[in-house]
């Protein structure tokens, strides 16, 4: 398992529960970005955004340090998916705009409450980088967005070689391109890292994956969930184990 330390217990013990020995390698290590004027101002003006969309749980997170009053009670909030609405509301949080279905930019941006943005004022809740999908698709419907960036991804410090797993290693997952990029710098044996099948909760990570050099199965979850993630690598184990003589 290769997302963040704090966010991949629940996924480790699906597997363990189910009789599968999780191995833990985090490739990514979150943190809170650094204290900046830009930031405060951004969080000294949300009462002037019309609707403010948090994109992960992560940036639940590391936004409620900096909203000590909360958040104004006629701001509209969105969350990309179930985990993040359920983060906010452990916050006292109101979500109004959450998919129904897909969990992911592009099913957000399927709501219906996106649609006639025209000059409302959007703040996202995201951390540095990543896709520009969201943004750009509210400014071509006519509404101005700002990004209010809360905490950043870092390559994980780690001296822990993959040569003492490789032979205990039947697939990898892998939940961003990021966490991918990360897992081929962090990997000592590239060889054996191509040709491991991997898992993957993103069409876009799985294409990546090919891409850089990945030749075995890849296979990747309808949902970015841990049930979803679980489920494929169950279907794929059963299928594979089939195959054999």
């Amino acid at each position: 398992m290769t997302r963040p330390a704090h966010q991949a217990e629940g996924f480790c013990q699906l597997v363990e529960n189910a009789g599968g020995k999780a191995i833990r390698f985090p490739v990514i290590t979150i943190t809170a970005v650094a204290e900046n004027p830009a930031l405060t101002q951004q969080i000294e003006n949300i009462a002037q955004y019309d609707y403010a969309i948090f994109i992960s749980t992560n940036a639940v997170h590391h936004a409620i340090s900096h909203l000590p009053k909360g958040l104004p009670a006629d701001l509209r909030i969105a969350a990309v998916g179930k985990k993040t609405a359920a983060s906010l509301s452990a916050h006292d949080i109101a979500v109004s705009i959450l998919p129904k279905h897909s969990f992911n930019t592009e099913a957000l941006l399927a709501c219906h409450a996106l649609q006639a943005v025209k000059d409302k004022n959007i703040a996202i809740f995201r951390g540095v980088g990543g896709r520009d999908l969201l943004a750009d698709t509210l400014r071509q419907r006519g509404a101005n967005v700002s990004y209010i960036e809360v905490y950043q991804r870092v390559l994980a410090k780690q001296a822990l070689s993959l040569a003492t797993i490789h032979q205990n290693c039947d697939i990898i997952t892998v939940t961003s391109q990021q966490g991918l990029r990360n897992l081929i710098t962090l990997c000592d044996n590239k060889e054996w890292l191509f040709n491991t099948p991997l898992a993957s909760n993103s069409q876009r990570t799985a294409e990546l994956a090919i891409e850089l050099g990945f030749v075995s199965d890849i296979v990747v979850s309808s949902e970015p969930g841990d049930e979803a993630m679980g489920a494929i690598i169950a279907d794929w184990w059963q299928s594979k184990n089939k195959a054999r003589p």
